[in-house]
């Protein structure tokens, strides 16, 4: 599905109830390839959107990319630093007053054996991946609660739903967050929010390596599992594959659905192998 956001989109061409020129957006993971896709996806509906991402040149240069969509602000911190989060809440408010929306791309990937997991791929796993995610989400809480609204968006993956060889630890930090998301819904939900995920597979890109140094560039492809040709929908998964099922999370056509968990995966969860 390419929907063409971006240069080839201008704001207000495409529209979705819930999302406009009032809407204030933070990505982390902002300078990756979904998270930079996102808000693309973003600002072509006319939002506003801060990136946030660990390296500052990454996060400059892509926030140079977008300027020309809509109004972008580069936000340099890592979701794993409690002061980061916070810091980068602050400076979203401080900027535009409000925020709406929290989509939560920020992560690292990796496999690990049993043996090669030791203390140190631990905490860096969970810190990126669980611990971001959710000091992240604490931060936006407080100004979402403020204004009885706010949409947040958590990204897992689906081995956070099956196994794969030396994909526990990987694995195990997604669940997580999928099983954050449903305990923050139930939670956040009487203050007007909603709390909802995306498990997508088979992305275009791989994602950065524990031992990856923030800003570090790779062609690496994306993980996949077996042959396209066994996955039901019979395709790799694109970009926008990824980023509409955010957006609807975002807009006001998901005001009643909370605690959800969508698989953007062609299928791959519902094959046994």
């Amino acid at each position: 599905m390419e929907i063409n956001w971006g240069s080839r989109v201008k704001p207000g061409d495409v529209r979705l109830p819930g999302i406009d020129h009032s809407t204030v957006v933070l990505v982390t993971g902002g300078s990756g390839a979904i998270g930079s896709r996102c808000a693309e996806a973003f600002l072509s509906l006319g939002a506003k959107v801060a990136i946030m991402s660990r390296s500052q040149s990454s996060v400059d240069e892509t926030a140079a990319r977008l300027a020309p969509i809509g109004e972008v602000l580069a936000i340099a911190g890592d979701v794993s630093n409690e002061d980061d989060a916070e810091r980068s809440v602050r400076e979203v408010l401080g900027r535009w007053g409000r925020l709406d929306v929290l989509v939560t791309c920020a992560a690292i990937g990796g496999n690990s054996s049993v043996e090669e997991a030791d203390a140190s791929r631990i905490d860096k796993m969970l810190a990126a991946n669980v611990k971001g995610t959710l000091l992240m989400i604490r931060a936006a809480a407080a100004p979402m609660k403020a204004q009885a609204h706010g949409r947040i968006i958590t990204v897992s993956s689906v081995m956070g739903h099956r196994s794969a060889p030396n994909s526990f630890l990987y694995g195990a930090s997604k669940a997580a967050v999928a099983h954050a998301t449903r305990g923050l819904a139930v939670e956040l939900g009487p203050f007007g929010i909603t709390v909802n995920c995306l498990s997508p597979a088979n992305t275009p890109t791989q994602l950065r390596a524990i031992d990856e140094a923030p800003g570090t560039r790779s062609d690496a492809k994306g993980h996949t599992q077996g042959s396209e040709a066994k996955l039901p929908l019979r395709r790799r998964g694109e970009f926008d594959d990824y980023v509409s099922p955010i957006l609807f999370f975002a807009s006001d056509l998901a005001s009643y659905v909370t605690g959800a968990d969508v698989l953007a995966d062609g299928g791959l969860s519902l094959l046994r192998a």
